[in-house]
């Protein structure tokens, strides 16, 4: 019986965890800079702001953030990483450590509030990268 793990040993590890932190590091960046300015925009606005707005922005705005983190790590990976490519069994490795470095960044003490490590941004994470890159999947 053929061992279904062995393809996973010949896949570019270092090159799709280099791609996973480079689009966490930029995602942690845009979440900080966003937070920021949702508080001057609330701050210094006039405006009340409505109560189901609100409520939509604390479901909402984590799972597309999430849902944009895999479609940037697509981009990021087919962009600057041109030794690595995009099939169906890479793509799920580069979900893996995108994974793993949204939970690394869950631990570090970094400001921001649309990243959070929960099952739905987890889901969000595989349907981004898969949706953005379905022209690689073979």
């Amino acid at each position: 019986m053929t061992n279904p793990f062995r393809p996973m040993k010949y896949l570019p590890w270092r090159e799709l965890l280099q791609s996973a932190a480079v689009t966490i590091a930029i995602a942690t960046v845009i979440d900080y800079l966003l937070l920021q300015g949702l508080i001057l925009i609330v701050q210094n606005s006039t405006i009340a702001w409505p109560r189901v707005l609100l409520t939509y922005l604390i479901f909402l705005a984590p799972l597309a953030a999430a849902y944009g983190i895999g479609a940037l790590s697509i981009v990021i990976t087919s962009r600057f990483f041109r030794e690595i490519f995009l099939r169906a069994n890479t793509i799920w490795a580069l979900v893996g450590c995108l994974i793993l470095f949204y939970w690394i960044r869950t631990l570090l003490p970094v400001p921001g509030y649309f990243m959070r490590a929960d099952t739905f941004s987890i889901v969000a994470i595989a349907l981004g990268a898969f949706f953005s890159s379905k022209r690689y999947w073979r």
